[in-house]
């Protein structure tokens, strides 16, 4: 899918990661036309910001340009974290989540560290 959309780059931000966000605002859209951009919300997408207008040669060469680099999946850890933080908010969601991460964590050393010989 391929969409060419006027608009207005409103702010620019560097992330912890090293990432780079940017947030456009379009023009209004139509129905389809917004349609469309919704159903690239998530993906992996290629851009060219340019602030005049796109020549077909531009076109072709991103068109023509390898996506590399897929959005890197989460670390184990990083998951185990997610998933206690759910369920702190299922089970404990008065007390603060670092106590509940801490109590939970140390439960599972606990009874990794009763394995060893």
């Amino acid at each position: 899918m391929k969409i060419i959309i006027e608009s207005t780059v409103d702010k620019i931000s560097s992330r912890v990661d090293g990432t780079v966000a940017i947030q456009i605002s379009t023009q209004e859209l139509d129905s389809s036309k917004a349609g469309e951009l919704f159903g690239l919300r998530g993906k992996y997408v290629k851009c060219l910001i340019s602030d005049s207008n796109i020549t077909n040669l531009e076109a072709e060469t991103v068109d023509a340009a390898q996506l590399v680099g897929v959005k890197k999946n989460k670390t184990a850890s990083q998951r185990l974290r997610a998933c206690y933080f759910r369920l702190h908010e299922q089970q404990a969601p008065d007390m603060d989540f670092e106590t509940f991460y801490n109590t939970e964590m140390e439960k599972v050393i606990t009874h990794i560290k009763n394995k060893l010989e």
